[in-house]
């Protein structure tokens, strides 16, 4: 039938069609106008006529497949499904009208084994996707690829979402005997497939949870050693955001942003305080939170940004998330100025976006002939991405290890032949027969090997693993010691105190006078010795006991009980020198010198106290000076959940974790940059052990002062068993 009609580009965006289309198609004589009573019997109704035709369209050879269906393209117009790349300077963009998406199919998790034929070495499967409407069913099949002949596809990113059963949805996959299986997916995965796909053209793509059988752990194994490769040697790298409406709106933002010319104006804007709302809820969607992405978009050789029928190119995002940096005090003048809540741009959540997004641009370097460099070490990557969630908690260490440099070789850097050759004596390797205990115990001593640092045991880097599900010795840093809670990525505001140790190489500190760290790990004796928590034997120095200590710094407030224990003089106002900087850790903000004119700021808010305490957010919300804003918030990113001490012999001062008890020890372990808190206590047959506390700060005790009075004293070393 010759269409009777023409549909034009402007104002309708694929896959919606227009009024005409939609009539033309009613009246099409595709499916039967007779009423179900007079249709011979056993004639099928038109919607299994459809199902079945395009499970037929899945077994024919792939290379000749079309879906006609969508007859909505003109073709005189160009290709909207093309993937988008990098927008153009000054290039203006017309909103996109939302697409409505069918109800989802309620169902059980199933995965048949017949459709996962065993994979050979080098070998992963893609998904054959067929095409159809945005409405349509989805059906799709496997094809085997191999490393040895590359093939053309395109990988999806994507947050798993919530595992309830209400968020499965349908899909139809034929397996190789050409049967098919109604199969249930996340629906999340289940968005990404329909929108992803093309109208009339067959689609491949690779994702983790069709194209890997995860019953297999040997496949598991594998598969997951190959993702670097895959996701490399893919065309494009299709990062799924969701359905969400203000992250559309965000996607359509982001052009306005990159104009350079105007972005002075814009950021002064009052009509675009609601786009600017959108941009900030873009960077708190929960898809920046999910660990395994960093290392899928560090690989891609492009990646292309998608919420629902909107993309852009994912360089644009970046862009886009460093000129918000860079104004993102600016922003938060035009959030007062609207009555918006300005707070929203300090929330946590955009700075894992922002770490997330930095750290993908920075873990690879290209060297040329399409190789590339690995920049960081496994443990500044664990360290840094500690906030990041994985579904499996090997995945902390796993999702990481192909794109650290001092991680296993690369499929793409060795031969087939000697790929099962190389020594693996210095690297980690995947193994989902280990237990969470064994693999992170190994990290711990791997990263303590190869940076001679003992930092490692201070940084709270394992996530929150429940205390009945694995009993981690304390020098393996989980927050069920330090912290007592576990991590939550929706929580918006600071929940804890930055970090004394820093991350590898960026270290403040230097309490330990540069030594290596000396150390052993000791052999467990009990007869599960393969899966018990072993004890870390180091060397160091036992500095003191604290005595006394004021209560945790709730919400950053400085506790009239830490005045007072600082000796602060009520009477003369004054203020202890060792005081007021032990509350900004000697240091400016990232470990800068510290400013002269903090003890003037400091000053002017115990000038404002009423009660007693320093409340640090009632200062900040209230205060005119920009000055008295930044020493509060080094204040708070020093204290916040910390406790303040004084020890028993040498009066020192500092700040301990919260959990840190009177009686705990202060010692200065080799290779530490910051004094460490140790627990003495005792086993079943009385002897000495220690638990880890956590780092402290302690005034005149972080650059290598312990040693120097060790010298001057003969205060001997001594050997601390870790457990």
């Amino acid at each position: 039938m010759a269409k009777s009609h023409e549909c034009f580009r402007a104002n309708r965006v694929w896959p919606q069609k227009c009024e005409g289309c939609l009539s033309h198609r009613s009246a099409a004589p595709r499916a039967s106008s007779e009423p179900a009573s007079k249709r011979p019997r056993g004639r099928p109704h038109s919607s299994e006529v459809e199902l079945r035709s395009e499970a037929s369209l899945m077994i024919k050879p792939l290379e000749s497949q079309t879906n006609g269906s969508d007859d909505c393209t003109s073709s005189d117009e160009p290709s909207t499904f093309e993937r988008p790349s990098r927008t153009p300077v000054l290039k203006r963009y017309s909103k996109a009208v939302s697409a409505t998406q069918p109800p989802p199919f309620i169902g059980e998790d199933q995965f048949p084994n017949a459709v996962y034929t065993p994979l050979g070495e080098g070998e992963f499967r893609l998904l054959k996707l067929a095409p159809g409407r945005t409405d349509s069913p989805i059906m799709c099949s496997f094809e085997i690829a191999s490393t040895l002949e590359p093939m053309k596809y395109e990988a999806i990113s994507y947050l798993w979402a919530t595992p309830e059963p209400q968020t499965l949805v349908q899909i139809n996959l034929v397996e190789p005997h050409e049967n098919l299986h109604p199969i249930h997916i996340r629906k999340n995965l289940f968005d990404a497939l329909r929108r992803l796909r093309h109208p009339q053209k067959m689609g491949t793509f690779w994702m983790d949870a069709l194209c890997i059988n995860r019953k297999t752990i040997h496949e598991l194994n594998k598969q997951v050693a190959m993702k670097r490769y895959i996701f490399r040697n893919a065309q494009n790298l299709c990062f799924w955001i969701g359905e969400d409406e203000e992250c559309k709106s965000a996607l359509r933002f982001i052009p306005r942003i990159l104009d350079i010319s105007m972005i002075d104006k814009l950021i002064r804007d009052d009509t675009a305080i609601d786009d600017w709302i959108a941009f900030v809820a873009l960077l708190k969607n929960p898809v920046w939170s999910r660990l395994w992405l960093v290392q899928e978009v560090a690989v891609a050789q492009n990646v292309t940004l998608h919420c629902g029928q909107v993309g852009i190119y994912y360089g644009d995002l970046v862009d886009a998330v460093a000129l918000f940096a860079t104004f993102r005090d600016h922003i938060a003048l035009l959030f007062r100025q609207n009555q918006r809540n300005y707070k929203a741009l300090q929330d946590r959540r955009i700075s894992m976006a922002e770490r997330f997004i930095d750290i993908s641009m920075k873990i690879l370097r290209p060297i040329g002939s399409g190789n590339v460099e690995r920049l960081l070490s496994l443990e500044t990557l664990v360290s840094h991405l500690h906030d990041l969630n994985s579904t499996n908690a090997l995945d902390r260490i796993y999702s990481v290890l192909a794109i650290s440099k001092d991680g296993p070789e690369l499929w793409e850097e060795t031969s087939m032949e000697t790929r099962t050759l190389l020594p693996r004596e210095a690297t980690l390797e995947i193994d989902y027969s280990k237990s969470t205990l064994e693999v992170y115990q190994e990290f711990v001593v791997h990263a303590i090997k190869t940076s001679q640092s003992l930092d490692i045991v201070c940084r709270d880097w394992a996530g929150g693993i429940p205390e009945t599900e694995v009993h981690l010795p304390t020098w393996v840093r989980s927050l069920q010691f330090s912290r007592q809670q576990t991590v939550n990525c929706d929580i918006s505001g600071r929940t804890e105190a930055d970090s004394l140790v820093g991350l590898p190489g960026q270290n403040y500190y230097n309490a330990s006078g540069r030594t290596e760290a000396t150390f052993y790990v000791g052999v467990c004796q009990s007869p599960n010795a393969h899966y018990a928590p072993r004890s870390l034997f180091v060397r160091g120095l036992r500095v003191d006991t604290i005595t006394n200590l004021g209560p945790r710094a709730e919400e950053g407030i400085i506790m009239q009980e830490w005045l007072e224990l600082g000796q602060y003089d009520h009477i003369l106002g004054e203020v202890p020198e060792a005081f007021w900087t032990t509350l900004v850790a000697g240091r400016g903000p990232k470990g800068s010198t510290l400013p002269s004119w903090y003890n003037r700021a400091f000053k002017f808010c115990l000038l404002l106290s009423t009660t007693g305490d320093i409340n640090t957010n009632r200062i900040i919300d209230g205060a005119q000076s920009s000055l008295i804003i930044d020493f509060l918030q080094r204040v708070q990113s020093v204290i916040w959940n910390r406790k303040f001490f004084v020890s028993s012999n040498n009066n020192y001062i500092g700040l301990a974790p919260r959990v840190a008890q009177v009686g705990d020890l202060i010692c200065i372990l080799y290779g530490c940059t910051v004094p460490v808190l140790l627990r003495r206590q005792e086993d079943i047959d009385g002897k000495e052990y220690f638990q880890v506390v956590g780092e402290s700060y302690v005034h005149r005790m972080m650059d290598g002062e312990a040693l120097a009075i060790t010298k001057a004293t003969g205060i001997g070393e001594e050997d601390f068993e870790l457990r």
